[in-house]
C-alpha cells in the first residue's frame, strides 16, 4: 500500500528532494483518531516515514511495538507505550519546514507548542524580525550539518582560515586611511572652489595666498570632518544618479526605515508580554 511503503520517485532528482525523502526514514507513525488524517497520510510517506491509523484498512495496529511516534491531540490517552513518543501534530509539520528532526520536548502532549513559523518568510532578510524559536531552529540545523555558525560579519571561509580575518583587517584599515585622505583633499578643494566663486561674484580679487588661507580655514571650521564627508558623499551620489534611480534609492531607504520600525514594535510588544508573564508567575 502506498501509504506505508517507502516513497520512490524518478531517477533524476535533485539533492534536496533526495534529502527530503529521508527525513522520516526508519520512523513508524500511528495517527490517533482525534487527529485529522488526510494531511498526515500525505506528508509522512512523502518524507520517508511509515504511517498507520485506527480503523479499517490500517496496516498495523496501535499496539505495534515498533511504532516510534504516535500523533495525538489530547491528553486523555488509554494505555501508554514507553517505547514511543507521543507528540502533537505540529511537530510533524515543523520538522518538514525545518528539514530536520526537531526535539520532541516542546511538542509533548499537554504542553503549549512553540509558535508556528511560516516557511514562506525569509528570516535572513536584512531588518526582518527573527523570532526566538527561529534562532533555535537555525542552530539546530547547523548542528545537524555539523557546522559552526559564524559571528555577525564573519564568513564561513574565515572560520576555516582565521588568518583571513587579520589580513583583511589590515587591508581594510589601509584602504580606509587612503580613502579618508583622498576625501579630505576633495573637501578642501571643493570648499576652496566655493569660496573663490563667492569672492568672484562679490567682485573681490583673490590670490593664491588667499586661496591657501581659505584652504587652511576649512580644517579650522566648526563643522566636523565626518559630517562634511557624509554630506559630500550624499551630494555626489545623488548627482551621479538619474532621476529614476534617485527615487528608487529614496524608496529603499523609506522601506528599510519602516521595516526597522516594525521590528522595534514587535520587540517592544514581546517585551511587554514577557514582563506580564513574569508578574503573573
Amino acid at each position: 500500500m502506498h501509504l506505508v511503503e517507502e516513497v520512490t520517485g524518478e531517477d533524476e532528482e535533485d539533492q534536496d528532494t533526495k534529502e527530503c525523502k529521508k527525513l522520516f526514514k526508519n520512523m513508524k507513525f500511528f495517527v490517533s483518531r482525534e487527529v485529522p488524517r488526510e494531511s498526515m497520510f500525505f506528508v509522512i510517506p512523502a518524507f520517508g516515514g511509515i504511517v498507520s491509523w485506527e480503523g479499517e484498512g490500517a496496516p498495523f495496529g496501535e499496539s505495534d511495538q515498533s511504532i516510534s511516534h504516535q500523533i495525538v491531540d489530547r491528553e486523555a490517552q488509554g494505555h501508554r507505550f514507553l517505547s514511543r513518543e507521543y507528540v502533537q501534530p505540529q511537530w510533524v509539520y515543523d520538522c518538514v519546514n525545518a528539514w530536520i528532526i526537531l526535539p520532541t520536548e516542546n511538542y509533548l502532549v499537554g504542553r503549549t507548542p512553540p509558535p508556528h513559523l511560516s516557511p514562506f518568510i525569509n528570516y535572513d532578510e536584512e531588518g526582518a524580525y527573527i523570532p526566538d524559536y527561529a534562532k533555535t531552529i537555525k542552530h539546530l540545523q547547523a548542528a545537524a550539518r555539523k557546522e559552526i555558525l559564524p559571528l555577525p560579519g564573519v564568513g564561513k571561509e574565515d572560520l576555516e582560515d582565521p588568518q583571513n580575518l587579520l589580513v583583511e583587517g589590515i587591508i581594510d584599515r589601509a584602504e580606509a586611511n587612503d580613502a579618508a585622505q583622498r576625501k579630505q583633499k576633495m573637501m578642501i578643494l571643493e570648499q576652496q572652489y566655493r569660496d573663490d566663486l563667492k569672492k568672484e561674484l562679490q567682485g573681490v580679487t583673490y590670490t593664491s595666498a588667499g586661496s591657501k588661507e581659505t584652504s587652511t580655514g576649512v580644517v579650522q571650521t566648526g563643522e566636523s570632518t565626518a559630517s562634511v564627508q557624509e554630506n559630500v558623499d550624499d551630494d555626489m551620489s545623488k548627482v551621479m544618479m538619474s532621476r529614476k534611480k534617485r527615487k528608487l534609492a529614496e524608496a529603499m531607504k523609506i522601506s528599510k526605515k519602516l521595516k526597522e520600525a516594525q521590528t522595534d514594535r514587535i520587540k517592544q510588544r514581546k517585551k511587554k508580554i514577557d514582563e506580564a508573564q513574569r508578574q503573573r508567575s
